[in-house]
């Protein structure tokens, strides 16, 4: 009879669990900030831009490899042949030496073109979208407005790229550089929630809600870089000139908002 007791108990609990896990993630997605959808299609084409670009490259090597390698095993095969044939009939083999010269053009424009194809340097990417952060929970405006300011910067390096490409490389740069940090603090807002809500009552839950607040200042100091980066964007953009080098307007706004993500990184290996 008691195993029968604690087996339904067992077997409560788990229900319990997948009921209360489900509506967890209803809640979440319900709650999704708004151009989340936008910022993973945008991070799925970048990632796709600079695969087919690497292989690309990657074609372009091998093509210059093989023409000048095989150009130079024609030309030198051609050339042995053309001697014997000289040697054994008397008589010029010119078609073996027209082979062998032919053979020699390929392999010097192979050369070159290898010489000349620099090694590859991926593009900045557009990184993911930050963790989904239960609506409610300490951080999620945070996230929200994190996400906010992401898929802006993406809409300004769209806007911007055609009429000024080094001004959206920057901004590219830039995002692709402090993304990763601060997707790390909403992934962190995350997990606190989720200790929070599995230990209510609890001294560990108690240390949680204090470090997600700290967390999620963190985040919005991270997100307003961001604000006077894009700002400093339309400044760029209501230029008279707006041929202007981009380092006396973008340049500062992103030098900080890139040492900040740093400035986090050194302080999480402290």
């Amino acid at each position: 009879m008691g195993y029968g007791k604690r087996d339904a108990a067992e077997l409560a609990a788990a229900v319990d669990a997948g009921i209360r896990k489900g509506l967890d993630l209803v809640d979440a997605f319900r709650g999704t900030p708004a151009g989340r959808r936008e910022l993973e299609r945008e991070a799925k084409r970048s990632a796709a831009d600079s695969r087919r670009a690497r292989r690309t490259h990657h074609i372009r090597k091998v093509q210059s490899q093989v023409m000048t390698i095989g150009g130079t095993a024609v030309s030198a095969s051609a050339a042995t042949a053309g001697i014997i044939d000289v040697a054994a009939t008397g008589v010029t083999g010119a078609g073996w030496f027209a082979v062998s010269a032919i053979g020699a053009v390929v392999a010097v424009i192979g050369g070159r073109s290898w010489r000349r194809l620099s090694p590859f340097t991926a593009a900045p990417q557009i990184m993911s979208p930050p963790a989904l952060v239960r609506r409610g929970a300490i951080g999620y405006d945070s996230v929200a407005r994190y996400t906010a300011v992401r898929v802006q910067t993406v809409q300004v390096i769209h806007a911007i790229e055609p009429l000024h490409r080094d001004a959206a490389q920057e901004l590219r740069t830039a995002d692709s550089s402090v993304a990763p940090t601060l997707n790390e603090l909403a992934e962190r807002l995350r997990v606190l929630d989720e200790m929070a809500r599995r230990m209510p009552g609890t001294s560990a839950a108690e240390n949680a809600q204090q470090a997600s607040k700290a967390v999620s200042q963190q985040l919005d100091r991270g997100s307003a870089a961001y604000d006077v980066l894009l700002a400093a964007a339309a400044r760029l953009l209501a230029e008279p000139d707006i041929d202007r080098p981009v380092r006396d307007v973008l340049e500062p706004a992103a030098s900080a908002l890139i040492a900040y993500a740093h400035g986090l990184q050194a302080a999480s290996k402290i």
